[in-house]
């Protein structure tokens, strides 16, 4: 058994060691209908199925599904925040180390150091450093589980739960727009990739453990994961602002597509609106509405019957979702 395991993780080691990002993308860049015809599959399930196919049907009983797609899409953000987290960690290290003669006792001192250091990490690209190799494999992974991660959607619709415009849109916004990030080679995508890694590790355990039945144990921490989501949206939107600035206006340019820039800064801000709303909605004026509850993935708290969710008669539930993500 451990030669087994020896050799599996040998192949897979050498596998990553040798990957390269350049024959995904030429792939990717010439199938550009891809995320439009999964976005168009997904919108029928999320516009159509569920008042014209699940309108009359029992839902689903998809529980174990539901923990064991949460526990794997954990282990795998996880592993995606281990590998791109470190040699992000890696770069802005070595940029930091090189601009040490700077005078950092200062708060000016150190606002430029860490700008100086930033640049190289957000503006430069660099094959070998985040497109090639361990790290390569996870950024492309990240593009790539945008569209696996709809399947997220098809868990709520199959067992009749709510959910609302904040959870579809970003699914489909955050799927198209990785797909164009990725065929452009845009240099900040490696900040993305450990954003989106760092907060699907804590999201979805989160929703395994109450796919558990652990939910009010740990529905406390709901407001931190909505916090960290809107976090997430504002580096966002300061990376895209700071790098459309760079390569539009600066003689020092930046390593991005001015077209991605812009899509994703309109991307970031509509994150930033709904999730600030959402928060506001479900944590600030709680009291006003005690029904209503976030921390299910995907659908607002319901009434439980023989420990299953009862959803009401006319199928509509007032709330919000605390758990739509980021690119």
């Amino acid at each position: 058994m451990d030669n087994i395991l020896s050799r599996f993780f040998h192949i897979y080691n050498s596998w990553l060691d040798g990957f390269k990002g350049e024959i995904y993308k030429e792939w990717m860049s010439e199938h550009l209908e891809v995320p439009v015809f999964v976005t168009i599959l997904y919108l029928v399930i999320v516009l159509y199925v569920p008042e014209h196919v699940m309108k009359h049907r029992r839902p689903f009983n998809l529980i174990h599904l539901n923990r064991a797609w949460n526990l794997l899409l954990t282990v795998y953000s996880v592993m995606g925040v281990y590998y791109t987290g470190i040699r992000l960690f890696e770069m802005f290290y070595s940029a930091a180390a090189s601009h040490s003669p700077m005078r950092a006792d200062t708060v000016l001192g150190t606002a430029k150091q860490i700008s100086e250091a930033w640049y190289p990490v957000v503006c430069v690209w660099n094959e070998d450093k985040f497109f090639n190799g361990p790290v390569g494999f996870f950024v492309l992974s990240f593009i790539l589980s945008k569209l696996f991660e709809t399947i997220d959607t098809v868990f709520l619709v199959a067992q009749k739960k709510s959910f609302i415009f904040l959870h579809w849109y970003h699914h489909v916004t955050v799927m198209l727009y990785g797909w164009h990030a990725y065929t452009n080679k845009i240099s900040s995508g490696l900040v993305f990739a450990v954003m989106n890694y760092a907060v699907h590790s804590v999201m979805y355990f989160y929703y395994f453990l109450c796919a558990c039945g652990l939910r009010r144990y740990i529905r406390p921490i709901a407001p931190l994961i909505t916090f960290l989501q809107i976090l997430q949206m504002v580096l966002g939107v300061i990376i895209e602002l700071a790098t459309y600035y760079l390569s539009t206006y600066s003689a020092r340019g930046c390593d991005v597509s001015r077209q991605n820039s812009r899509l994703g800064l309109v991307m970031y801000l509509s994150y930033l609106a709904l999730f600030v709303k959402l928060f506001y909605e479900n944590y600030l004026c709680r009291a006003k509405d005690p029904v209503k509850d976030p921390t299910t993935n995907g659908s607002p708290r319901v009434p439980r019957k023989n420990g299953h969710l009862s959803i009401p008669s006319n199928g509509k539930i007032k709330g919000g979702v605390a758990n739509k993500k980021n690119a």
